[in-house]
């Protein structure tokens, strides 16, 4: 549901959430001048509902939800919205009655679903366009009040829809409610100027904290989560294991290089813990790095290290990243990699973990190291140690609560071969699947930059999780068996 903490959108929501408990309701909202999130109370108590509190605008993010929540069916409320994912089933439009224009005084016959659309306003344009599935083309607003809008509504008659409180009575019951609650909107002045031009605005301390106490129910001696990298994998995924667990949690909307804006998060929403899982690893790969070598040091090296500083300043709580191995400089990814981990040993807040070759049961995820080996046209075969996220991950929180410091190899015991991970993936997804081998000095032909190949220490972690599984019982039990398609 996106733009829900206006008037109607907020009564609908609230519906929602309270009558179909088996649905799960996302709403989304940036929260600008005309909104309130006292609209939705009722919901914030209920295990069906969940808040995001972003622009629409932000087409990854919109993405990002849609994969991560499972999203069927959208209703939107906005004027605006940019969604382009073609699984959803269904989008709900919430138009105006304002798309016909002016209705004349004399007549008795209402508007119905076939009428021209003539509107007479920018509002109004804009809704009729997005009913045509059109560019939006603005007229120039009417230089004239409307004095009748009259709708036809026998369809909705004929889905068992009728009156129950008629129109003066809930006019008067609508004002009786105004002034018994004079201070639920707050000052309303400049939103109800005629054509009021207000910015965006950044929600206030209050409105941050309402969040973080109604969404997650936490008070403040519970530990809160600060996790930047939201539209990443590793990212997106550390703040849906926070939700399913209940952990409270909220991305961090500051830039790493801009201090400012890493301040104004940190102030705002008081954690006690920042998960730093921003980075770049370059698309399609580590290669990309090695010809953007200024925008991998501005974010891998500067970002990292201004968000340590920021949190070493506020006393914020411990920065988790996600690293490669420190003493490999063949690419100019490991290089940053490496100089920043060096720099942050004299952060005592910090805990590093080196992740490694990361996995996880989403085999669709072009991220996940045996979704790019499968789509590999030739693999080299060399043990190495990896990361399996779906194990791996509830670590990192646990870690987090337990205040550990310091840098861990972040892996599971042992090593295993591209081979061998191939082989499982031929028994429990795909019997027909095959590969080819190559070797190194093949590799070499055909990447910018060279590869690092080796096993990590992961002792010290093991003593910490005794439960901590070998990397081949851990790919078997948390990826293949989950996702077996093979009977």
């Amino acid at each position: 549901m996106l733009d829900v903490t206006g008037f109607i959108a907020s009564h609908v929501t609230n519906l929602l959430v309270s009558n179909y408990p088996n649905y799960t309701i996302v709403a989304l909202d940036k929260l600008s001048y005309c909104s309130s999130l006292k609209n939705l109370q009722p919901c914030f108590t209920s295990s069906n509902f969940k808040f995001v509190k972003e622009d629409i605008t932000s087409s990854d993010l919109i993405n990002y939800l849609l994969d991560a929540e499972e999203i069927d069916t959208i209703m939107h409320f906005a004027a605006e919205t940019h969604v382009d994912n073609s699984r959803i089933n269904r989008f709900i439009h919430v138009s105006t009655d304002e798309v016909y224009g002016e209705s004349d005084l004399e007549t008795d016959i209402g508007n119905s679903e076939a009428s021209q659309l003539l509107p007479t306003n920018p509002y109004s344009a804009t809704k009729a366009d997005a009913e045509m599935l059109k560019t939006a083309h603005y007229v120039h607003d009417r230089p004239f009040n409307d004095k009748l809008y009259f709708l036809d509504d026998q369809k909705l008659k004929k889905l068992a829809w009728e009156e129950r409180t008629p129109w003066e009575a809930g006019l008067r019951m609508t004002i009786a409610w105004y002034r018994e609650t004079p201070d639920w909107w707050g000052n309303v002045e400049s939103a109800l100027q005629p054509h009021p031009r207000i910015s965006p605005t950044v929600p206030s301390h209050n409105e941050e904290e309402f969040l973080m106490q109604h969404q997650t129910g936490c008070s403040n001696n519970e530990i809160k989560f600060l996790i930047y990298g939201r539209t990443g994998w590793i990212g997106g995924l550390l703040g849906k294991l926070c939700m399913d667990k209940g952990i409270p949690d909220a991305y961090g909307r500051g830039k790493l290089q801009d201090r400012k804006t890493l301040l104004n998060d940190i102030r705002m929403m008081q954690p006690t813990h920042v998960f730093n899982a921003a980075g770049v690893t370059g698309r399609p790969n580590v290669d990309w790095c090695e010809t953007h070598k200024v925008e991998t040091i501005r974010t891998n090296v500067d970002g990292t290290l201004n968000l340590a500083n920021v949190c070493k300043q506020e006393g914020s709580g411990i920065g988790f990243k996600e690293e490669d191995t420190p003493n490999f400089t063949g690419s100019f990814y490991s290089k940053t990699k490496a100089m920043v981990e060096e720099m942050l040993r004299d952060y005592d807040s910090v805990c590093t973990l080196r992740l490694r070759m990361p996995i996880s049961s989403d085999l669709n995820n072009s991220r996940n190291f045996i979704t790019k080996i499968t789509r590999y046209n030739k693999v080299v075969n060399i043990p190495n140690s990896m990361s399996v996220l779906d194990e791996l991950l509830p670590m990192s929180i646990e870690m987090a609560n337990r205040r550990c410091k310091g840098v861990w190899n972040f892996t599971n015991p042992g090593v295993v071969s591209h081979n061998e991970i191939l082989e499982l993936y031929r028994e429990y997804i795909d019997p027909k699947f095959k590969w080819v081998n190559f070797d190194l000095e093949e590799q070499a032909k055909v990447i910018l930059a060279p590869r690092s190949n080796n096993e990590l220490d992961v002792s010290k972690l093991k003593k910490e999780f005794l439960e901590l599984l070998s990397i081949k019982d851990s790919i078997t039990k948390y990826v293949f068996k989950p996702e077996k398609r093979v009977k």
